[in-house]
């Protein structure tokens, strides 16, 4: 009798473990995720041989666990985005905060590209570019000035003949004519320059971004030292990566590279490269890989967080 009894309890208790394991289970490490990179990782587990996510009222889809857990990469977007999980009869919900642009691509890769370009002019020819298009767009500035004073004069002039405002055309019309003779002078100095800047937008086409970028995570650039990815939707860039290999780092003319075009990325989102660069220095000569993070850099608005694997250095830019 004794024997039967035990045998009953154990058979019950078998049937009780058995039951909870027939139970579907899932579970999300994190309910509320920050945008930190060009997407959102959800990590949980499961007993169940599929997960279902959907992202608001998007199309579902579907991964598969291993070893019951899975993870679910959510790019970052403008807005915030609520993903609805499923495995079984469970169910879970991770909000995922929004992000702001970096800018328009169109924009970014402008400006990414005539940096890029100026790098391969001499310091002398550098400096004269850039010299230039600080006067070009005075005499713009000037100008638009200079249109606007005439307008207002002509008007007065029209409605009360205001001696005053007639005056004043006669001004603006000398004013005018200066303007002109300084366009002029400085087109001339742009056409000395002009072979040497097609010489030096020929070198830097090969590093150039391309003209148009896809919507979704992608490429930008894949180079075996340099790789540049992007989270686009819509023309507009709301998270960049920058991937190097950390060898490339102790080559004087790889490091050199990657430096020049983190200097040209900093500013096409318009952060101030020169501090971007003397702090991300001091983050690495202190951090000397020893740590897979460093602090995140800011400037201007916009993030730079700073992540370390073995084998790679990885940046990521945001707002």
């Amino acid at each position: 009798m004794k024997k039967i009894s035990v045998l009953v309890l154990a058979l019950a208790s078998a049937a009780l473990f058995l039951t909870g394991c027939g139970q579907d289970q899932l579970s999300v490490s994190n309910h509320h995720l920050k945008s930190d990179g060009l997407a959102v990782v959800i990590k949980g587990k499961t007993n169940q041989e599929r997960v279902t996510y959907q992202i608001d009222n998007g199309s579902k889809k579907t991964v598969k666990p291993e070893s019951s857990a899975y993870t679910v990469m959510i790019p970052v977007q403008e807005k915030a985005q609520t993903v609805h999980l499923k495995a079984g009869s469970q169910k879970e919900t991770v909000r995922v905060d929004k992000t702001q642009p970096l800018g328009n691509y169109s924009q970014i890769k402008q400006k990414f590209d005539q940096g890029l370009v100026l790098t391969k002019l001499s310091a002398q020819d550098q400096k004269a570019v850039m010299s230039m298009q600080k006067q070009a767009q005075q005499l713009k500035a000037q100008q638009a000035e200079i249109q606007k004073k005439v307008a207002a004069d002509q008007k007065a002039v029209a409605q009360s003949q205001d001696q005053q405002a007639a005056a004043d055309l006669q001004k603006q019309a000398q004013a005018g004519e200066k303007l002109k003779q300084e366009a002029q002078q400085l087109q001339q100095k742009q056409a000395v320059l002009k072979p040497k800047l097609a010489q030096a937008q020929e070198a830097a086409k090969k590093d150039q971004l391309p003209t148009q970028a896809k919507n979704g995570i992608h490429d930008l650039q894949k180079k075996k030292n340099f790789q540049l990815r992007a989270n686009v939707k819509d023309e507009k860039v709301n998270a960049l990566a920058l991937v190097v290999p950390t060898k490339a780092m102790k080559n004087k003319t790889q490091a050199r590279d990657f430096i020049l075009k983190f200097s040209m990325l900093s500013s096409a989102v318009g952060a101030d490269p020169k501090a971007v660069l003397k702090q991300f220095k001091k983050q690495m000569n202190t951090n000397k890989s020893t740590k897979t993070t460093a602090k995140t850099i800011h400037s201007n608005g916009v993030d730079f967080s700073i992540g370390i694997s073995a084998d790679h250095l990885y940046i990521y830019l945001l707002k």
